[in-house]
């Protein structure tokens, strides 16, 4: 098992464990309720006096000590707040096809991590099912965010047809093996589309086409959904977070 991360809020590192508290973190007193409080109680086996740290999903962590537990709740004392800068890739919406299984798990995680600003499924005339509850979605997210220290939760859905994604307006990139390659440019608020395991109609993509959809090429290679999604995403992510100033 992998241990706590190690992190430096103030003047010495410490190993603390992270929770997610979903309102706004101030110092002073605060409350955990719920599966969250569960966890730290039945799982992780938290107790009084211990540090922990929170996130609230919205831009903010804090340093903590439990002050008291009871059953399916956890008293917290917040001690310092810090504001977490949102990342360019929070500009991002990933409009992808669900994949088979529960790979659709996997490309939320990794989406996540990078920090992207919007999952949506995207419902395609060769695409898989999708979810009609994304709250195991959101759960899967948060404890992502917990994991890899990012300070922003991403919204999950809801879920948008190819005729409806064209008319949201959104400046949008497909992902498509004739593609040519992917201009980066500044960090903007942009949707990338990921189509279905069969890929993406004809008539789907002219619909995208005249809406002004720029088809990108990721690789020669066919590539999983998941894996297409997260990669796109990376690629936005490493270049606009290297940018000179």
């Amino acid at each position: 098992m992998l241990a706590a991360p190690s992190l430096s809020l103030g003047n010495a590192p410490v190993s603390r464990r992270t929770l997610l508290l979903p309102s706004a973190l101030q110092i002073g007193r605060g409350t955990l309720t719920g599966a969250e409080a569960h966890h730290a109680l039945r799982v992780l086996r938290l107790s009084v006096g211990d540090e922990v740290e929170l996130a609230d999903g919205a831009g903010h962590r804090a340093v903590a000590r439990v002050v008291a537990v009871a059953k399916e709740r956890m008293d917290l004392e917040l001690t310092e707040v810090t504001a977490v800068a949102d990342a360019p890739a929070g500009l991002l919406t990933v409009a992808v096809a669900a994949p088979k299984g529960d790979h659709l798990s996997d490309l939320v995680r990794g989406l996540t991590e990078l920090g992207v600003g919007r999952i949506v499924p995207l419902i395609c005339a060769r695409g898989e099912r999708v979810p009609a509850q994304l709250d195991r979605l959101e759960r899967i997210a948060a404890e992502a965010l917990k994991q890899c220290r990012r300070g922003h939760l991403p919204g999950i859905g809801p879920a948008v047809s190819v005729d409806e994604l064209v008319r949201s307006g959104a400046v949008l990139m497909v992902a498509d093996r004739a593609g040519r390659g992917s201009p980066l440019g500044r960090p903007r608020a942009l949707t990338l589309v990921v189509g279905p395991e069969g890929g993406l109609t004809m008539d789907e993509l002219a619909q995208l086409d005249a809406a002004g959809a720029q088809r990108v090429r990721l690789a020669s290679s066919i590539l999983r959904i998941e894996t297409a999604a997260v990669a796109l995403a990376a690629i936005f992510t490493a270049a606009w977070e290297n940018l000179d100033p």
